[in-house]
Parts: C-alpha cells; structure tokens; sequence
C-alpha cells in the first residue's frame, strides 16, 4: 500500500482488549480543512456507542456527512493475542503502524486535542474497524468505504 510521504495521522488507541489501534491520515497541507469539515459532518449529531448497533438510518446520515473530509487512508489493527498485555499490544501496534505506514507522522496530542471533528472520525472508524468480520454492511453504512484505502488486520500470534 502507497501513501503519500507527508501525511498527519490521528491515533485512536482502544485500551480494552482486543487491544487495537485505529489510524486516520490526512494531507498535512489539508489538515485544517479536513478538520472544518469532520466537524461539521460530526458537530451536533448523535453519535453511536457501537457501529453494529447503531440504527442503519444514522449510519448512513454519518457516512454521508463524513464524505467530504479529505483523507489519505485509515490504517487499523488489532492485537487479541491471548498472552499479551496493554503495553505489548501498543509497542506491537505502533511498530507495525511504522513498518506498512512509513510517511505517517502522528500528531502530537496537544495538537489532536484541538481537532474535535477529526478525533470524532477517526473513533468512529475505530467503532466500524471493531465489528466482527462477518458483519455485513451496505456501502452507504460502511464508514470505511468513505476512505480511498484502508487497511483492517491483525498481530499475528508469532510476531516478537
């Protein structure tokens, strides 16, 4: 997978096992501009505790207002490992984040706190990432068919 070398990247860390990581990358020349419209798409509207368990109507409110928000990929993966710890799973996470995902340049999180609308994003993603794989989702449901690339995986059980 190619990505663009200069590109911001939003973290998303789910601290409750299946420990996982959920990346949101945006044009760094873009980020102001993605942010206006994340929060606009997201400002106001109800957001689901769960993506599975939202009303279809809302996930498809949410997909559509999410469209506009220029974004490079999303990149996420978990770790449910059964012999793994929360640190572990993180230092895991970020070194595969490093490896398939060299030009990504996590914001520091001063800076992401000021991005409500994208943080929003990239935990709404997080939510649709979680789903069990069976699940199945129309297109216009699927936050994850905003995105031109996205990468869903998992550690593997004999990654060191």
């Amino acid at each position: 997978m190619t990505h663009p070398p200069r590109t911001a990247c939003l973290l998303d860390w789910h601290a409750d096992a299946p420990y996982g990581l959920t990346v949101l990358g945006v044009p760094a020349d873009r980020l102001t501009e993605a942010e206006e419209k994340a929060a606009s798409a997201l400002a106001g509207r109800p957001l689901p505790a769960s993506w599975q368990g939202a009303d279809p109507a809302l996930r498809r409110r949410l997909v559509a207002a999410c469209r506009p928000v220029p974004t490079t990929g999303l990149w996420h993966v978990s770790d449910d490992r059964p012999v793994t710890d929360e640190r572990l799973a993180r230092r895991d996470c970020l070194r595969a984040l490093a490896a398939e995902w060299p030009g990504a340049e996590p914001l520091p999180a001063d800076r992401t706190a000021r991005l409500p609308g994208l943080t929003a994003l990239v935990r709404l993603a997080a939510l649709v990432c979680r789903m069990p794989p069976e699940a199945e989702l129309d297109p216009d449901e699927d936050l994850l068919d905003v995105f031109d690339t996205y990468t869903v995986g998992g550690i593997p059980d004999d990654r060191v």
